[in-house]
């Protein structure tokens, strides 16, 4: 009797570990999910840059959310690695001056989605693999001193065909007086000061001298 009871109690038992062996138990996890990376690049334009730019990557919070890098010139990040699918906001903090002129993306599957360049930011869609998202910038443009102003000849020319001349040649009208001429026609110009060829600086002031018509 005891044998057979010892049997009954090893086989309720058994049953009954194996129909509760599963409660309360945590679910497994899941796989990860895919990832791409994506690196920022600091390329120089045709007008060389020396310096290091600064730029603000900005994906949602559970893709990474927000980050910051200064890269030098020449170079890149390390790869920052992104859920696939992921849309990142890539933004170069653009100096006064400087001028984005180009943004590539290559080496992976992630993908311009959006840019502009006047902004200095584009969008990317992450895909596979490992990307290198490129900014081309512009230093500012050399500095032109202004034109000087070289006096033309507007001998005979009437009022405004005498300010558009002198604007021109980078100068300015300056004082009109008349004065009678029998050899040019009435409302032109029959003197100016300084004389043509003069040389002064830009903007300046040219005097003119317009006809009155023959004296009486």
């Amino acid at each position: 009797m005891r044998r057979y009871l010892l049997i009954a109690a090893t086989v309720l038992a058994s049953t009954f570990g194996s129909a509760t062996s599963g409660w309360g138990a945590p679910p497994k996890p899941g796989p990860p999910p895919p990832t791409g990376t994506l690196a920022i690049c600091n390329a120089s334009g045709a007008r060389p840059i020396t310096v290091a730019l600064s730029y603000t990557a900005a994906a949602a919070a559970a893709a990474g959310g927000t980050q910051s890098f200064t890269v030098p010139v020449g170079t890149c990040t390390g790869q920052v690695f992104y859920p696939q699918g992921a849309a990142v906001t890539v933004t170069e903090n653009v100096p006064s001056g400087y001028s984005v002129t180009a943004i590539t993306i290559g080496g992976g599957a992630s993908t311009i989605a959006a840019s502009n360049l006047a902004a200095g930011t584009a969008t990317v869609t992450i895909g596979a693999g490992q990307s290198l998202l490129t900014f081309t910038t512009n230093a500012p443009p050399p500095f032109a001193p202004p034109r000087a102003c070289k006096v033309p000849n507007v001998l005979g020319l009437g009022l405004l065909g005498a300010k558009a001349a002198l604007k021109k040649s980078a100068c300015t009208l300056g004082r009109v007086t008349r004065a009678y001429s029998s050899a040019i026609p009435s409302g032109r110009v029959v003197a100016e000061k300084p004389r043509r060829g003069t040389v002064l600086g830009h903007t300046a002031p040219v005097d003119l001298v317009l006809s009155r018509g023959p004296g009486p």
